[in-house]
């Protein structure tokens, strides 16, 4: 598969090589991917990264998955670009505004809407509770679980 990615700063050449891996602009991303996926943090310069104008940059045939922060995509913007069929179809795994949710989101049949757990497996929770009871004897001057005192 080809990859291109869009990023704050480009990887090193090496790891392009090693991954056939392009990087281009946002808007050449736009208009050439297949499947745009969004990780990035949220920010106020970051909000609403995918609005109107960029949803119309993309093909026909492209998907949009947000698995970063609700408030990068125009949920309203999305809901109307999906309607018009502007694009195929959206992954949305965070939304605009949490906990509530753009109704209108629920009224198109080419969006896949998910809660945020993309955390939740077995290993990766038993995992958090660890680190949670590390800290919490941390915290309790007890030092880290299975350090000699």
């Amino acid at each position: 598969m080809q990859v291109i990615y869009h990023n704050r700063s480009r990887v090193a050449p090496e790891i392009e090589a090693e991954l056939n891996a392009e990087y281009v602009s946002k808007q050449d991303l736009l208009r050439r991917a297949d499947h745009v996926v969004l990780v990035l943090p949220y920010t106020n310069e970051n909000h609403h990264t995918i609005g109107a104008a960029e949803l119309a940059l993309m093909k026909p045939t492209a998907t949009l998955t947000n698995i970063a922060r609700g408030g990068i995509v125009d949920n309203a913007a999305l809901v109307e670009a999906l309607r018009a069929k502007q694009i195929a179809a959206a992954g949305l795994d965070v939304f605009e505004g949490e906990p509530n949710l753009n109704p209108d989101l629920l009224t198109v049949p080419n969006v896949v809407l998910t809660p945020h757990i993309a955390s939740a497996t077995e290993a990766t929770r038993r995992a958090m509770a660890n680190l949670a009871a590390d800290n919490l004897i941390a915290g309790l001057g007890e030092g880290p679980r299975g350090s000699a005192a």
